[in-house]
């Protein structure tokens, strides 16, 4: 049987395009897709979800048919946005953040801060988590549901306090 911390690490470990990965090249819709289907995984963007976020005004207009490395940065953005905050949620916080940025440069040095404390939110939670959950708990079909209800309670949690960060600090569009 694994251990709960082999399961926790192999459940927080995440390969996050880096910065280096985005070509310098502006890219077409299907080289888009082609970078993030090496990063990602095939689910992790479709045309479908690019042509909405151009439409809703999610990402900065294109100029031309071809995406920038910075459209491919709010693109990641946006995907790590996304399993918690609503679209509209997202546009709020980008629209608002894409009139306070004053150049294309600040998004760049977000992702390179999000990504520069993605290992230490890995091993924070990985603390947090094996904490939570008893090696014990692995071995009793109750204590595992116990468990579950834990963590989804504490996934809402989290998100709620993202929620309310956006709702505190980037205002609605009226």
């Amino acid at each position: 049987m694994e251990k709960v911390t082999e399961i926790v690490q192999k459940a927080l470990h995440r390969e996050d395009m880096q910065l280096r990965d985005i070509p310098q090249i502006d890219l077409y819709m299907d080289q888009v897709l082609t970078l993030f289907s090496q990063h990602g995984g095939d689910n992790m963007l479709t045309k479908t979800m690019i042509n909405n976020y151009r439409k809703g005004d999610i990402i900065r207009p294109l100029a031309g048919k071809k995406y920038t490395k910075n459209h491919i940065i709010q693109m990641l953005l946006i995907y790590n946005l996304k399993s918690v905050l609503s679209i509209s949620q997202i546009g709020q916080v980008l629209g608002e953040c894409y009139g306070a940025l004053e150049s294309d440069n600040a998004l760049q040095m977000a992702y390179s801060e999000f990504l520069e404390r993605a290992p230490q939110l890995e091993e924070t939670t990985a603390g947090l988590l094996c904490d939570l959950i008893p090696q014990e708990t692995l071995d009793d079909s109750g204590d595992l549901l116990a468990a579950v209800l834990v963590l989804s309670r504490l996934s809402q949690q989290v998100q709620d306090v993202a929620a309310a960060l956006v709702e505190q600090h980037f205002a609605a569009e009226k």
